[in-house]
């Protein structure tokens, strides 16, 4: 796969900098150009077609979710992987909502750029073999969505609480697992495997897994619900 054609949109020029070093020593990535304001970096952005715009949300003339809005206004063909200090919900709704594949917050590790760096070469790969290959199937499309940009708008809005654990036992899929973390954090009381099942389109028995794995790792909480006969049913709330 050739390096991807990438636009950095920094308003601090030392910034810029830094990613621009960080993609040329890490390879597969070309940088085309660096934009500090939101106006240069969407000149640039039809002038230069790239593939990745790494983008700030804090321009000195527009907000960077107005670029990411006048970007998918043109149907251009590119993928957004916010950087930025902004940990407003608001704003990290609006740019999940505007297709961004990661929001990553300031101050981060290169660790943690390296990381989503490689889900998206990742991405790209199954997306390149997935078109070739014809008609996807549920677990392709799965692996397809961008694994933890789920999780990544999530945890940034629930502040420095850690993730449940990179490595899933057998059985579990990372792109489920965020969808089951989604769904609980939204939900503002207790649900069931039942009804999670029913609003993810799992079954019952494996929407319980998803759950009780999270009740296992300290993410939820177990609360059984007594009816009028028979076993309680048990209910989920994720803790906040």
């Amino acid at each position: 796969m050739s390096s991807i054609r990438t636009l950095i949109i920094d308003d601090d020029v030392a910034v810029a900098g830094i990613h621009h070093g960080f993609l040329l020593a890490r390879g597969g990535f070309d940088v085309v150009s660096l934009a500090h304001t939101g106006q240069q970096g969407l000149d640039l952005a039809a002038q230069l077609q790239p593939e990745l715009v790494l983008l700030d949300i804090h321009l000195p003339d527009m907000s960077g979710l107005d670029v990411l809005q006048q970007l998918r206004g043109r149907q251009q063909a590119l993928d957004v992987l916010v950087i930025t200090a902004s940990r407003e919900l608001e704003t990290v709704r609006s740019a999940m909502a505007g297709g961004v594949l990661h929001y990553l917050v300031k101050p981060f590790t290169s660790q943690a750029l390296n990381e989503r760096l490689d889900e998206y070469l990742l991405l790209r790969r199954e997306l390149a073999a997935g078109g070739a290959a014809g008609p996807l199937d549920q677990d392709s499309i799965d692996r397809l969505v961008a694994p933890s940009r789920r999780a990544t708008a999530a945890d940034t809005v629930a502040g420095s609480q850690a993730g449940p654990p990179a490595r899933l036992p057998k059985g579990l899929s990372r792109p489920t697992l965020d969808a089951v973390i989604e769904a609980l954090k939204s939900s503002p009381q207790d649900v069931s495997a039942a009804g999670m099942a029913l609003q993810l389109g799992l079954s019952r028995v494996s929407a319980r897994r998803y759950l009780e794995y999270l009740v296992i790792h300290g993410f939820a909480r177990l609360t059984p619900r007594y009816g009028a006969a028979g076993r309680p049913e048990n209910r989920y709330l994720w803790k906040r």
